[in-house]
Parts: structure tokens; sequence; C-alpha cells
């Protein structure tokens, strides 16, 4: 549910507890005797009030604004009736005439939450992302038990966008003395240590972590992919999954099934850090691995990894032999029939197969560019020129920043006689690769 519809699907419930409140601000005469008489005056600005709130619960939000924008005519310092305004407003899409009278309701009762929560998500709504930190913070200041944590979190959240990280940290901290087994407010608060760049607060919120959240062995080794994953595109995250690592070991020493699912993740890391012969060590404990509750999933992350590692140290037997493995594992697993289609294309063998596994990864995902490259590839091995072309400029569409893509263009113009588009493409393909 998108913000602006939360916050309409709240104005029917809020428009009567509004009146109710409105009604507060409205004085009644009294007699000298204390008994108090009606008041037309007063009377018939309830009456308005309740009409007009009926109109903005039916969805008629400009005739509610016209009436609304009357009583304050009369009632300029009426927190109630900014509130039902700006909730009008809201509905009719003028954010910024909900703002105003919605930091206007908050200015007449800065304690009441509901007028704080709406500013909030206005503010939200808005992208003012530090009004939104501020508003959060003071609701917080506001709420006890569950209301106040799912607040700290948002507000934490906030400050992890606007990378206010040490404003993050503390958050998400203050969050988890009361509610520590929260695994999403772990996660936020591991995020904000590592863009803070702060390896020994998240050794310590780590240590923490591993001894009062109570998660199981399943949760906080899916903690441990989900960084290792990161890591794959921020290198940023190579470190912090390290320590995850170290820590988890430290305190579930001599857990078989964790020792062979680290082999492989740590496997994982030292691949993307360059260590490929270390990965290689590790990955192949991990695939060879005969433990009775090695899981499908690690089976494949490892020798996925493997596989490229074989490829990238020149050991391509090694390498179509895992890839043949995973297939029989998983024979509908389209990333890996494109990668044995290459490494079968680049070795000129089978290639009939290798074919057969390109055109196969191309029908599933017609639209991926590395997988028309790895077809127009086996085409080109096959000296299949003019199709290999028609392929490989339909790649170069749907990804013109891959070097390779461009290489292999140039390799097919070159066999067509194309020798100006060859060097054109070949030129593309060195100023992509030096970037």
């Amino acid at each position: 549910m998108n913000l602006h519809c939360s916050i309409q699907s709240r104005i029917s419930r809020c428009i009567f507890f509004g009146a109710v409140i409105f009604s507060v601000f409205l004085p009644r005469p009294l007699l000298s005797s204390g008994i108090t008489l009606p008041d037309s005056l007063a009377e018939a600005s309830r009456r308005e009030f309740v009409a007009a709130s009926l109109q903005s619960a039916k969805g008629e939000y400009r005739g509610a604004v016209d009436r609304y924008v009357k009583l304050l005519v009369t009632q300029p310092n009426n927190a109630a009736l900014h509130y039902a305004l700006s909730n009008a407003y809201m509905g009719l899409g003028i954010i910024d005439s909900a703002r105003v009278h919605s930091e206007k309701s908050v200015q007449l009762n800065p304690d009441n939450k509901y007028y704080g929560k709406l500013l909030a998500g206005i503010s939200h709504q808005m992208n003012n992302y530090r009004q939104v930190a501020d508003r959060y913070r003071q609701l917080a200041s506001l709420e006890q038990g569950e209301g106040k944590a799912g607040l700290l979190y948002t507000l934490g959240q906030l400050y992890l966008q606007t990378a206010q990280y040490g404003l993050a940290i503390q958050t998400f901290r203050e969050l988890l003395r009361d509610n520590p087994g929260t695994l999403s407010a772990w996660l936020a608060l591991f995020e904000s240590s590592v863009h803070s760049e702060n390896n020994p607060a998240l050794r310590e919120d780590l240590d923490l972590f591993y001894t009062t959240a109570h998660a199981s062995l399943e949760q906080e080794i899916e903690l441990i992919r989900l960084f290792v994953a990161r890591s794959s595109k921020e290198r940023l995250y190579i470190e912090p999954a390290n320590l995850m690592m170290t820590e988890i070991e430290k305190h579930r020493p001599g857990n078989p099934r964790l020792t062979l699912t680290l082999h492989a993740l740590k496997g994982e890391l030292h691949f993307q850090g360059g260590n490929t012969k270390e990965a290689v060590r590790l990955l192949e404990k991990a695939v060879r691995s005969k433990h009775p509750k090695m899981e499908k999933w690690l089976y494949l992350q490892a020798g996925s990894t493997l596989a490229l590692c074989y490829d990238k140290l020149g050991y391509y037997d090694k390498c179509i032999r895992l890839y043949e493995n995973i297939l029989r594992l998983e024979p509908d697993n389209v990333l890996m029939m494109n990668n044995l289609a290459y490494v079968l294309a680049g070795q000129g063998k089978a290639l009939p197969r290798a074919k057969r596994l390109a055109m196969k990864a191309v029908a599933r995902e017609p639209a991926n560019a590395s997988y028309l490259d790895t077809l127009g590839w086996v085409l080109v091995k096959m000296g299949m020129y003019e199709q290999a072309k028609e392929i490989l400029e339909k790649a170069v569409r749907w990804n013109s920043g891959e070097f390779e893509i461009f290489d292999h263009l140039s390799n097919v113009y070159e066999k067509l006689g194309n020798s100006q588009k060859a060097v054109e493409m070949k030129e593309r393909a060195k100023t992509l690769k030096s970037r």
C-alpha cells in the first residue's frame, strides 16, 4: 500500500475522533448558577464540522475543504480543524496545503500522536527526510511497547537512507535493548555499521546479536548469505561478512553443518576478492562433502562458484564436468545452461550441444544480453556468421555496456569482411574494458 493510500485510509477512522476534539475547543456560555446553556453558534459550528467530516469520509474532498475553510474564519486556532483540513487536502492531492495545515495542527497540539503521524507521513511523501526523522523521534517519545519499536525502526531507516549512520546505529541499538529478537532491526544495525565503516562497532554488535537475539542457525546463516551476496556488488561488505563468520564460529563451535556452509561462503568471498586458489580449496571441500544434511542450495552455490574458479584458472575439463553435474541435479537452471554453453564454445567442444543449451537459455530469457552473447559466440564458433551477427547486434541493443559483446561482434564483422565495422567494435570493446 502506498503512503498516500495509507494516509487516506485513516481519514474515516479518525474523523469523528476529530469532531469530538473540535467540540472541546468550542466554549459554552454559563449562567451564574453554573448551568450550561446551548450556544447556537457553537452548535451550528459543530454540525457544520460533522457535515464536512462526513463529506471527507465519502471522498467528497472539495466540498469538505470549502466547509473547513469557512469554519477556520471563526476558529483559526482549532488544531482538530487544521488536522481535518489537512486530511481533505491529501484527498485532493494538494500536498503542500496539506502540509501547511498539518504543521499548524502539530504546532497547536504537539502531544497529539495522530497529528504527528499525519505530518510525518506528509513529510515522507514530500521526501523531506530530515523533518520526517525529527517527527518520528518526537512520536517515539510519546509511545510505548510495539508502537515505540515500530517508530524507532522507521526512524532508524530514515537515518540510514540519509547517510546519518551514527544516528541510525544509536536508534537501532535503542530499539534492540527492549526488543532483542527483532531480526530486521539487527540487519539494519549491521548495515549502518558497514556503511559507517566502523568494524569495531560491528564486531561488538555481532557478539551481542549471537548472545541475545536467540536466532535460529538457519536465520544466522541467512544473514551471512545476504552479506556475502551484497559483497559481490559492494566490496564494502566483504570484511563485515568475514566478521560475521568469525563470530558465528565462536558462538557455535563444532557444528559440522555450519562448518560446511562456511567453507562455501568463505570460498565465495575469496573468489570475489581475487584469491581464486584459496577459493578453490574451500569450495572443493563443500562440493565434495558427503555430509547427510548437505542442502541443495549450498551445493549449487558452491558448485557454480567453483566452476567459475576452474574457468578462470584454465581448468576447463573440471569446469565442464561440474556444470554437467549441476545440470543433472537441476536441469532447468538457465544460468548453468548459459555458462556451460559459453565454456564449450570457448573450447570448441560439443558445439551442437552448446548451441542447444544457449538457444534454450535465450528462449527462457530473450531479453538477457549475456545469454544472447553466448548464443552469438557459439554461432561464431560454428561458422554461422550471419546468424551470429543478428544475435550479437540484438545483444548490443539490450546491453551496450558489456565489452565482450562488442569484442565478439568485432570478430563477426571481420569474418564477414566488414573491416571498418570490425575496427569500430574493437575500439568500443577496448574503451569499455578500460573503464
